[in-house]
């Protein structure tokens, strides 16, 4: 039952954090200044929406390898935010 919570958890996760990209369908503007700005949104977005992600499912992970303990859920959330903030912001590419 354990296992089967952490991989319906880490597969939440990681699916939330590759709907950033598909929801981030953007039209592109003309200009020089207007594309950078939404591309530097878009990236900030994608951050955003991976750090929460991560953190939720970082945590539901941390909370079940450590049997509920709040430090395992504390560190799983902050390693979850942190490689949900990174791999998000990897995926838009201007």
């Amino acid at each position: 039952m354990r296992k089967l919570l952490v991989t319906a958890s880490l597969i939440a996760s990681l699916g939330v954090a590759g709907a950033a990209n598909v929801a981030g369908a953007h039209t592109y503007h003309h200009g020089y200044s207007s594309y950078h700005q939404h591309c530097r949104y878009e990236r900030d977005r994608n951050t955003r929406i991976g750090a929460v992600s991560g953190t939720v499912g970082g945590g539901i992970i941390g909370n079940v390898l450590t049997h509920g303990r709040p430090g395992g859920t504390l560190l799983g959330a902050g390693f979850g935010a942190l490689t949900g903030a990174t791999l998000a912001r990897n995926t838009v590419h201007c």
